[in-house]
């Protein structure tokens, strides 16, 4: 009968320490889509701000710069169709996450993380530059501003 309780109990352990470690995946699972869902949501904001920012420098390079400093800043805009492939990449993110989040691996779901926050130090790096085009513009509105206009003899 000691034999047939210790079996027993040993039977129970065995199915609190299984139900232990699932739970935990499964909680790793869900704090890793949420990191993923919160990272692909910030860097559809990032994504949505740079474009703006690249629409705002040719007005603010026309009303500051000279034709030729204007065209360097128009070269801006060629940087738009990444931001694009850029957004249509993280649809295609989102899409794969509705798809197969259920069954991926963790290891898929760590290389999902990882690819977007990969991609949003990149664009960290490339906002920082549009921001000191942006501030270069602002300065050197500011300095012809300074300037006073030469009168014709």
């Amino acid at each position: 009968m000691n034999v047939l309780l210790a079996c027993a109990a040993a039977v129970v352990a065995l199915g609190l320490v299984f139900a232990w470690r699932r739970e935990r995946r499964l909680l790793r699972r869900r704090v890793l889509l949420t990191e993923i869902l919160d990272l692909a949501d910030a860097l559809e904001q990032e994504l949505l701000e740079c474009r703006a920012r690249l629409r705002e420098v040719p007005a603010l390079a026309a009303a500051a710069l000279s034709p030729a400093e204007q065209v360097s800043a128009r070269a801006t805009l060629a940087a738009e169709p990444q931001v694009q492939e850029a957004l249509r990449d993280l649809l295609a993110h989102r899409l794969w996450l509705k798809q197969h989040a259920a069954n991926a691996s963790e290891t898929e779901l760590v290389a999902a993380r990882d690819a977007l926050d990969a991609t949003r130090s990149t664009l960290a790096r490339q906002l920082e530059r549009l921001a000191d085009v942006r501030a270069d513009v602002e300065q050197t509105r500011a300095t012809v501003a300074a300037q006073p206009s030469e009168v014709p003899h």
